[in-house]
């Protein structure tokens, strides 16, 4: 490996480790940290193309792959819309900053995939996620004590009894509720899998600390996420993990506030924002159905929706988001816009499936299980959130999915070699 390949990887693993650590606040000349280190990665990726003509070779390859595969054409096509949008969006500027949002997650994707396509590589990206989780972890319990670095609004006392909803380093207990649901199941099958008495040890205690967290943010979402992820792990593992399901289920009705949080999905009162929000991009929706309003712009848009149809305003709210990924998309990118997204969710579950439907390895298998149920978890918590723009939560999605598509790629590598 040159040392340009050395110093893309060690960017990467830096990237993975301090995204969710930085606050976006501290910026310097206008550009977060971490973007200032995904745009380092990305131009010692072309200096490297530059310089070496192997990897102008294999990057041409690798152009080639990526404009065959249908996951790919699929964000290719979602991309190539939220470009077009800017043209018509009310607020060009926020379009343009959301596809360029979209184009950083393509690009750590394909450097991922065509450039750190062994196991080694994937098994030091993968620990250090897991590393970062348990970080992230223990902030969000001495937060819970301490309320250290915590923002007043989530130190309140409410309706359902809590007095504390942590966020560990990020903005917002959901937001945080739902990085834990795309690491927690890959844990609780490494629990499973592992042989090792020790690392089993470590990966048990590990999962119990995230729960924790998960129950400690009193995110609903999460919460339900969580049995959704139990429920899929019993259909594709075992269907005795049905009774983990009912343990679950047990300790929210002995813990009085989670209890009371979960039952609040039934309050029309407390929903009632949400459904408005719906409304409103069904209302942008049903006015502009083929092209949408123009990535981003929802929000932009909001404000006049509202005071054209007196019957979506909620109190004087300004500027909110939909509160919906998937009606997101479709108000402000149309019909081809949802179509593309969709094709996008759909191949990385099947492509996280033949991954661990194939491979051979036990770690692999066992975390990419896990996955397949954090992914299914966490698209069904985007159906009442916009976690999908979240960059510092769906930054790990994408990064589970390119990891996945390296050890498929290198699986291919290794049957032509052997052929």
């Amino acid at each position: 490996m040159n040392y340009f390949k050395k110093t893309m990887f060690l960017l990467t693993c830096i990237y993975i480790m301090l995204l969710p650590l930085i606050p976006q606040g501290i910026k310097f000349a206008g550009v977060t940290i971490t973007d200032i280190i995904l745009g380092l990665l990305i131009f010692v990726f072309i200096i490297n193309i530059i310089v070496f003509r192997e990897s102008r070779e294999n990057f041409v390859h690798s152009i080639i792959d990526f404009f065959t595969q249908k996951l790919s054409l699929f964000i290719i096509i979602l991309l190539g819309i939220m470009i077009t949008s800017t043209i018509y969006a009310v607020d060009k500027g926020l379009a343009l900053s959301e596809s360029f949002r979209f184009l950083s997650y393509v690009f750590m994707y394909f450097i991922i995939k065509y450039e750190f396509n062994n196991k080694k590589q994937v098994n030091i990206l993968l620990n250090c996620f897991i590393f970062i989780s348990f970080l992230l972890s223990c902030i969000g319990i001495v937060q819970y004590f301490t309320g250290f670095a915590l923002a007043e609004t989530f130190k309140r006392t409410y309706e359902f009894g809590g007095s504390i909803r942590i966020t560990s380093t990020f903005s917002n207990p959901n937001a945080y509720g739902a990085y834990l649901i795309l690491i927690i199941f890959p844990l609780i099958m490494l629990s499973i899998y592992e042989k090792n008495k020790n690392k089993k040890i470590v990966y048990v205690l590990l999962s119990l600390l995230v729960i924790a967290n998960m129950l400690m943010t009193f995110s609903r979402n999460a919460l339900l996420g969580f049995v959704l992820g139990l429920f899929i792990l019993s259909l594709i593992y075992s269907i005795k993990l049905i009774f983990a399901l009912g343990g679950f289920g047990v300790l929210i009705f002995i813990i009085p506030p989670v209890f009371k949080r979960i039952i609040g999905i039934v309050n029309l009162a407390q929903n009632e924002l949400r459904i408005k929000l719906w409304k409103t991009a069904l209302m942008m929706i049903k006015e502009h159905p083929i092209l949408g309003v123009g990535n981003g712009n929802y929000v932009t848009r909001y404000n006049e929706y509202v005071s054209k149809y007196k019957e979506l305003k909620y109190y004087d709210y300004k500027n909110y988001p939909s509160h919906n990924s998937y009606l997101k998309v479709q108000s402000e990118l149309g019909l081809i816009g949802i179509v593309s997204f969709v094709g996008v969710v759909l191949m990385a579950l099947i492509r996280v499936k033949k991954l661990y439907s194939t491979t051979t390895d036990n770690f692999h298998k066992a975390f990419y299980i896990g996955v397949m149920a954090s992914m299914v978890a966490f698209l069904f918590m985007n159906s009442s959130d916009n976690l999908f723009f979240v960059p510092k939560v769906t930054t790990y999605f994408w990064f589970l999915l390119a990891t996945s598509e390296a050890l498929l790629n290198n699986c291919h590598k290794e049957s032509l070699t052997i052929d």
